[in-house]
């Protein structure tokens, strides 16, 4: 154990001073010196490189010149240094500075030295608690805990070979408060445990986690049997934007209690909540951030509204979601419980995971324990930005793969998720996909992994970059699918909102939409973007752009309400059934508007909230919706997942006003002589005559319990008909 005083160990014979005198080494090993002239008004003649109080060699001057407020010094290379210890730059004053190496950790060959297999973070047993932290540049490292209102120091040993620093409580301290202390470059820094699994209100200080009060059966047993990704219908979701409504019954508004509540009503006495997802008959819901995020009060969250894609935290639940965010314990117990109700409706609970990029890079824990390692820079070392949010996680490294890859298994195990939807997963490189996605799947064999696979302007090579064009590379891994959602109901962009889709009336996309319709993996129009529809994740809307009701009455606006409405049962339809995995964004069902707002992330309730009064309004659309899951459940051709088969059973045929006949065929894959879908995106009715009778199951008006058989068709106006010939 020490005591503060004893942390602080400069010595003696001088005093840096960082503010006018700073080194820094370079990756060709010369180093940068900036001296400002409050200090000096003339150029200096020497520098000495020293270790321990030893002088290693005098540094040559190879360049200097004044820029603005400082002398500006390039000096000559340096001999290797020692990975962990602390060198000083000498001027001929006798003053110095710490040289900062941080340099040397986006030195590819140097990061691939140092890694370990060990549990990193807090780790705790009844009688001890365990704490690793990884820095290779660190000469020092101590963990500060607090137990009973007293702080402890405990002087962490390092192990040199690894980078990791490690120490040992030998007492039950499980409830304590704790933090990182590491010295680097001269400077004693603290920062929070990046793998700390809770954290105080507002994200103070970790805290030692004690497993054994936070068990909750997690329903896992309650899950239907998922025997391929295809038979999955995800529903994007809010915890705050499902449950924040204020013409609602829902107790724990905003929070994850909120969607643990059940028989909750609307005002026509209609199922809200967790009542309501579960009648919809989705398989799957995608909650937008749960992890501990930036920008909201945990004490007061209704002051200000995020989405939550500014991570802090990975492995500690979000402080605003909870009931009282003053009991660590309580984060973690508030949203098993919540997991454990989806489960026990019997839905999975996909989290939709920020690893890209953090909030702040230079506050951030990584960054403060171990400068320069977890994130990537461009070739003149500044960082790069493909994320667009200031920063992007070094997914390479091996430390950070680990993070990565335990982050995910730790949700696995001790929340019971589902699925991962990755945030910008094009720049995580595809070996830590693949390793997340096997590892999970060893879990969970019915585990789905999906994200955003565009491709962004990182330094990450385009060959190891989780982008749809890589999509060969991780087999069982989805896609937003792009072309889908362009193809079906056209642009999404601001600027091009008035760019329609097929179904919002461009029948030039009719060929596009055959290929987009067998899950994008067969050459008809496009080339294949996907190995099997497993990969195509079908969506038309999601939190980002603009709602599809509103793109609609932008794109459409020479039509009525009624119209656009009917266009979105439309698109539904064709999303539902669609080769692949349909995606669908909570509202959509209903035609929720974001009146206007296209980018809601901080636009507040009002904007963002699921309009439970608007849902009693438009209820015959939930039917429908409701029905579509039923006809995708009931019906296995539609989740096929094989593009072999998918090829030979489905067949196309252009019709009047840009309709079209899909022909579905084959004993193995059918429970009914043949099927037949007849769109009709045209404000027209279509007649079609077949060679047989069929009994037309579903229309305008959904699913039809006693059919109606007829040999002639007449498809309503913007209608999704579909025919069974037994």
């Amino acid at each position: 154990m020490n005591n503060f005083d004893e942390i602080e160990q400069i010595p003696p014979c001088s005093r840096p001073f960082d503010e006018i005198f700073n080194a820094t080494l370079n990756l060709d090993h010369t180093i940068d010196v900036h001296v400002h002239k409050h200090y000096t008004n003339c150029f200096a003649k020497h520098f000495y490189l020293y270790c321990d109080n030893v002088r290693i060699c005098e540094l040559f001057i190879k360049d200097k010149r004044e820029t603005g407020h400082h002398f500006h010094y390039v000096l000559s290379e340096v001999p290797a240094l020692t990975i962990g210890s602390e060198y000083r730059i000498y001027d001929d004053r006798y003053l110095f500075c710490y040289l900062d190496m941080n340099v040397l950790l986006q030195d590819e060959k140097i990061c691939s030295l140092y890694h370990t297999d060990e549990v990193m973070g807090a780790h705790y047993h009844k009688f001890y608690t365990t704490f690793r932290f990884f820095s290779p540049l660190a000469k020092d490292g101590y963990v500060v805990y607090c137990m009973d209102g007293k702080e402890n120091i405990l002087t962490l040993e390092k192990d040199s070979d690894t980078g990791v620093f490690h120490g040992r409580v030998n007492e039950d301290i499980a409830g304590a408060t704790y933090y990182f202390l590491v010295r680097i470059n001269g400077k004693i820094i603290s920062s929070n445990d990046p793998y700390a699994k809770c954290l105080t209100d507002q994200s103070i200080k970790g805290v030692v986690v004690d497993p054994n009060k936070v068990k909750i059966d997690l329903n896992e047993n309650c899950l239907p049997t998922l025997d391929s990704p295809t038979d999955s219908i995800i529903y994007e979701m809010s915890v705050r934007d499902m449950t924040s409504f204020k013409h609602t019954s829902i107790r724990h508004k905003g929070k994850f209690l909120g969607l643990t509540e059940l028989s909750c009503k609307s005002k026509n006495n209609n199922p809200i909540g967790l009542d309501y997802i579960r009648y919809l008959g989705v398989t799957h819901v995608q909650l937008l951030p749960i992890f501990d995020f930036c920008t909201l009060c945990d004490d007061n969250p209704l002051e200000s509204y995020n989405w939550g894609y500014d991570p802090l935290y990975y492995n500690s639940p979000e402080g605003s979601y909870c009931s009282n965010p003053h009991d660590p314990y309580s984060k973690m117990i508030e949203l098993k419980k919540m997991v454990a109700s989806f489960h026990k409706a019997g839905i999975r609970v996909v989290m939709d995971v920020v690893y890209n990029h953090v909030f702040n890079m230079e506050s951030s824990c990584f960054e403060k324990i171990c400068p320069r390692y977890y994130f990537r820079y461009r070739e003149d070392g500044s960082i790069s930005n493909g994320s667009f949010c200031g920063n992007e996680f070094n997914t390479s490294h091996p430390m950070a793969r680990k993070f990565i890859v335990e982050s995910c298994l730790y949700w696995v195990k001790e929340f019971g998720i589902d699925g991962f939807r990755f945030d910008l997963m094009g720049l995580i490189d595809i070996d830590t996909i693949n390793e997340v996605k096997e590892k999970c799947r060893l879990l969970k064999p019915d585990f789905i992994i999906y994200g955003e696979g565009w491709d962004m302007p990182t330094t990450l090579s385009s060959e190891k970059m989780t982008k749809m064009y890589n999509a060969n590379k991780v087999n069982g891994v989805g896609f937003f699918n792009d072309r889908f959602r362009d193809i079906v109901k056209g642009k999404s962009s601001d600027m091009e909102l008035a760019v329609k889709g097929y179904l919002l009336g461009d029948y030039n996309y009719i060929d596009g939409f055959k290929h987009v319709y067998l899950g994008s993996c067969i050459p008809l129009a496009f080339p294949p973007l996907f190995n099997n529809p497993d990969q195509s994740i079908n969506y038309v809307e999601c939190h980002d752009n603009a709602t599809l009701f509103d793109k609609i009455k932008i794109s459409n606006n020479f039509e009525n309400e009624e119209d656009w409405l009917k266009r979105i049962n439309l698109i539904n339809a064709a999303t539902i059934l669609s080769f692949g995995i349909p995606f669908i964004h909570a509202g959509q069902e209903i035609g929720l508007s974001k009146k206007g707002v296209h980018n809601s992330y901080n636009a507040g309730d009002n904007i963002n909230h699921f309009d439970y009064d608007k849902m009693d309004e438009r209820w015959k659309m939930v039917e429908y919706f409701k029905d579509l899951v039923k006809i995708r459940k009931i019906i296995p051709v539609f989740r096929l997942k094989d593009k072999e088969i998918i090829s030979k059973v489905v067949s196309f045929k252009n019709l009047n006003e840009g309709g079209l006949l899909i022909n579905y065929v084959g004993k193995e894959t059918l429970p009914y002589k043949s099927i037949s879908i007849i769109i009709n995106p045209s404000n027209k009715t279509l007649n079609y005559e077949f060679a047989n009778y069929y009994t037309l199951i579903f229309n305008e008006n959904g699913y039809l319990n006693e059919g109606i058989h007829v040999k002639t068709l007449q498809a309503s106006p913007l209608s999704f008909n579909i025919l069974i010939e037994d």
